[in-house]
């Protein structure tokens, strides 16, 4: 199963848990509802912005949310911080270059920069890239834990 079907999935769950329809989700996270119905048809992903506003609504794991772990940890996550502070440290506590990430993940010297400072926020499917080659959780990459 891909990305986008588990995500559709994982948030049609949470939806129906809160007895939730397309807009007033879309009104409580302040997007439109046909972002949110394209979500659950499994047509795109959500920006990191309208993630980060999903995971807190729902107060669920961004791991959960994205399929890599099968049942939501017990636990309070923490806000979601600045991303370039958080990316920035782990790449300090783990010794990593940027360099070997670039050259790990496939992921452009501009992009990588460009979270590094601040000027841009990676996409879902990127911090899957990023978790995966930091061996943390996206919810770790989000600052959340």
């Amino acid at each position: 199963m891909d990305i986008m079907s588990i995500f559709s999935e994982r948030l049609k769950e949470l939806m129906e848990e809160r007895e939730l329809n397309a807009p007033a989700l879309a009104r409580a996270i302040g997007t439109d509802r046909t972002n949110i119905t394209r979500y659950l048809r499994g047509e795109r992903l959500p920006s990191y912005i309208t993630f980060a506003a999903l995971i807190s609504y729902f107060g669920c794991a961004a791991d959960f949310l994205l399929g890599r772990v099968e049942f939501p940890p017990q636990k309070q996550f923490g806000s979601v911080c600045p991303f370039s502070t958080t990316f920035r440290t782990l790449l300090a506590r783990t010794g990593t270059s940027q360099y070997a990430l670039e050259h790990a993940t496939h992921i452009s010297g501009a992009l990588v920069y460009n979270w590094l400072t601040g000027k841009t926020l990676p996409s879902l499917e990127n911090l899957l890239a990023l978790a995966d080659f930091l061996s943390c959780s996206v919810d770790t990459l989000l600052g959340r834990e």
